[in-house]
């Protein structure tokens, strides 16, 4: 009997180390937070969620989290189940696997025993499978000119002058007040998580000025201050684009019958001109609109206007975009007129999806034209730049690109057209900075 008790035991030890293996300390949980939503029944629950690091050595798959939920008195109160997700809430595929030093977002569903019970904090208990890292994965190699930033799906850039930068790591569909900020020096490369600035400019007040008050609503209105200016650009209930003093007052209606169509995105350029997009999902052509924060419209309604296979690239006055198309059976990159029919081909070429950056169209003080563009050759992500002047293609650089059907790319330029800021969603996702003086000159 002794016999049979003792390899109980040694069985139960043995599974216990197996347990705590699979629980390596290099899997951590940050920000976790508590908010409440609607669940598929149009019910509220609790929800935590937060980032999942990997600060160890090994990689993990198999990955689900456990939550203790406790009260002041520190009583378990409630529990959960969840999982690793991307930042907009698709759940990750089991294989899925966490290589050394990502950083992915989480959602734990909370069921909590009695309803009205205050949650004074939430445990996260990660549980995974411990595996070898890849290398190739976990330490990308150094491509030189190109600085990587952050490791987060990265959705927006907003540079300040031209050696700091904001962005902010969430999804691309939230209002900007519901993704993480961090400020960012270009000399020191040292970052802050920050609030963003014009946070404390989305008051109950300007909801109401503006007829969202509706959390849902609000959150997908795209709602965008001008860069540096007094003005603000969203969509309504029923997707009118207005814009409006930055506290809701003065709206001026941009463009409406905009109802069958989904917005994907407000680009600003330069001086409240900006591009707004549409499209229903990636292989869809892309219509879109120009126009600036004080409600001047800069080209034609987006039914009427030249689809294309790209997000377009703008000039700084907002009045010419750079679009892919196919126009008597020639398919390229073509310089296009807002308001007219002028359209000119720049190069030909098989575009990427919708899904990658839109082009930068750059013009510097003494009239010289540049276009940035990213997109695949030969299977790899380049950055290439097209000098309409000269009429050269300029193939500069490789770019950590590796986009999905469903994740995204984007491109901003600094104030003096030194830098590029790249960024992506997904699993691959990031911020990198890429200096422009390290390649060659686009002559």
């Amino acid at each position: 009997m002794r016999q049979w008790i003792a390899v109980v035991c040694i069985l139960l030890l043995c599974l216990l180390g197996m347990i705590v293996n699979a629980q390596d300390v290099g899997l951590m949980t940050e920000d976790t937070t508590v908010i409440t939503q609607l669940d598929a029944y149009g019910q509220e629950i609790k929800v935590a969620q937060g980032l999942l690091v990997n600060r160890g050595e090994s990689a993990f798959n198999n990955i689900s989290l456990l939550a203790e939920v406790y009260n002041a008195n520190d009583e378990i109160i409630g529990e959960g189940f969840g999982y690793p997700v991307k930042a907009c809430g698709e759940g990750l595929l089991p294989e899925f696997t966490m290589q050394p030093g990502m950083t992915e977002a989480f959602t734990v569903p909370l069921d909590i025993f009695e309803p009205e019970a205050a949650i004074d904090r939430v445990e996260i208990i990660p549980q995974a499978d411990s595996i070898a890292a890849d290398e190739t994965i976990a330490r990308p190699a150094f491509q030189s000119g190109i600085t990587v930033i952050s490791g987060r799906e990265v959705v927006t850039v907003e540079w300040l002058d031209n050696e700091n930068l904001l962005f902010s790591a969430g999804c691309w569909r939230d209002i900007f007040t519901n993704r993480s900020w961090y400020d960012y020096n270009v000399r020191s490369g040292i970052q802050s998580p920050i609030e963003h600035p014009r946070a404390v400019e989305i008051t109950d007040a300007l909801r109401n000025t503006i007829d969202l008050t509706d959390p849902l609503l609000f959150n997908r209105s795209f709602f965008s201050f001008a860069p540096g200016q007094n003005r603000a650009v969203y969509q309504t209930e029923l997707n009118t684009l207005v814009t409006s003093e930055a506290d809701g007052s003065f709206p001026r209606v941009l463009f409406d019958r905009l109802y069958n169509i989904s917005l994907q995105g407000i680009n600003f350029i330069q001086g409240g001109v900006f591009v707004a997009y549409y499209h229903g999902g990636y292989g869809d052509n892309v219509l879109y609109l120009t126009a600036n924060a004080n409600g001047q419209q800069l080209s034609q309604h987006p039914a009427v206007s030249l689809p294309s296979l790209i997000v377009p690239g703008v000039s700084p006055n907002g009045q010419r975009v750079i679009i892919a198309a196919e126009i008597n059976g020639v398919t390229g990159y073509y310089l296009s007129a807002t308001n007219t029919e002028f359209q000119e081909l720049l190069f030909e070429s098989e575009p990427p999806g919708n899904n990658w950056p839109a082009p930068l169209y750059n013009i510097t003080q003494d009239s010289r034209r540049y276009v940035y563009i990213a997109r695949p050759v030969d299977g790899e992500a380049r950055l290439q730049c097209y000098n309409p002047d000269s009429d050269i293609l300029h193939d500069l650089t490789s770019l950590p690109l590796n986009l999905e059907t469903d994740e995204r790319g984007w491109m901003w330029l600094s104030p003096d057209g030194s830098k590029i800021a790249l960024a992506a969603n997904g699993l691959r996702g990031g911020l990198w900075l890429i200096d422009l003086n390290e390649f060659e000159a686009c002559d």
